[in-house]
């Protein structure tokens, strides 16, 4: 064989070897365990399934609940942004036992790194569908990432979960459903009132008409003026939308811990029927009073 043909079959070997590698680096990742901030960042530019989830759970496909200039509604989605809310357990007996949840990115690894806000890294809020059974928790993390958190469900029934948190600067909240087994009997939406008694007697009353929300605290007649911090703010209150529970978290509008009034600045999402569930801190101890409001051109909102 001539020098010619010799060095003519060596480069032809060469570049099929190349060729090789190349396929092989397409198709291979070489560290698949292994998330990167980049591939945080990059989370959201690669999720079109989570954008369709967002349209069917009707938060802005045309013909929706949304309206034009109000605000976005969270929770109706179990990922977003390339996060995922994974319930270890879905199912369970009524009564008293563990809730175990993480939250995952799209390569299956569980996030760990989780801003304080509001005085907690996780915020917890679990409600029957028919909005009964409301409960605001503040989890534990596990050595493995994972988040745990002691939870009694006494009553049978769809539940929903929100995790309410941030990560990286970037506030999410992700729902997901519970279910309760045994016979589930819907209870009805309360009628609007602007007065609600606290479980431990104490008259709260509601004043919307102005375009915020106040409320102000009563007991046995007297206005209470010594409400106290709680979670680094005077009052928190969640709003939930009658039928796809979407999902309005809001913080005073002033933090100041002394006075009497408690006011926030709420925009709903859209039209419709809500319950309102403020939570606020006396004698040591944390209070609820729900409410429900109609949201609607005929009510002045």
């Amino acid at each position: 064989m001539s020098g010619l043909t010799r060095v003519g079959l060596f480069g032809a070997l060469l570049a099929l070897m190349f060729a090789g590698a190349v396929l092989a680096g397409s198709v291979l990742d070489p560290d698949p365990g292994e998330a990167t901030e980049s591939d945080e960042r990059m989370g959201s530019a690669h999720a079109p399934a989570d954008g369709a989830a967002h349209a069917a759970d009707g938060e802005t496909a045309a013909g929706t609940h949304s309206t034009s200039g109000a605000a976005r509604a969270k929770g109706l989605a179990q990922a977003e942004d390339g996060l995922r809310l994974v319930l270890d357990d879905a199912a369970r007996p009524a009564g008293s036992q563990p809730l175990r949840f993480r939250i995952v990115r799209q390569n299956g690894t569980t996030v760990r790194a989780f801003d304080v806000e509001h005085a907690r890294r996780m915020h917890l809020i679990v409600v029957r569908r028919d909005l009964s059974g409301f409960q605001h928790l503040h989890p534990e993390q596990t050595p493995g990432g994972g988040w745990e958190v002691p939870l009694r469900l006494a009553e049978a029934g769809s539940y929903r979960v929100f995790a309410d948190f941030s990560s990286r600067g970037e506030s999410h909240t992700l729902g997901s459903d519970l279910h309760v087994d045994g016979t589930f009997d819907a209870r009805e939406l309360p009628h609007p009132e602007s007065t609600a008694v606290t479980e431990s007697g104490y008259e709260v009353r509601l004043d919307d008409s102005g375009g915020d929300v106040r409320f102000r605290v009563f007991e046995d007649g007297r206005q209470v003026r010594d409400i106290e911090p709680y979670l680094d703010a005077r009052g928190h209150l969640v709003a939930l939308r009658e039928g796809d529970l979407a999902y309005l978290h809001v913080h005073p509008e002033s933090e100041a811990t002394q006075g009497s009034d408690i006011r926030f600045g709420v925009e709903y999402p859209s039209e419709g029927r809500y319950r309102l569930f403020l939570q606020f801190k006396l004698d040591g101890q944390i209070h609820t009073a729900a409410f429900t409001r109609e949201v609607g051109d005929k009510h002045g909102h």
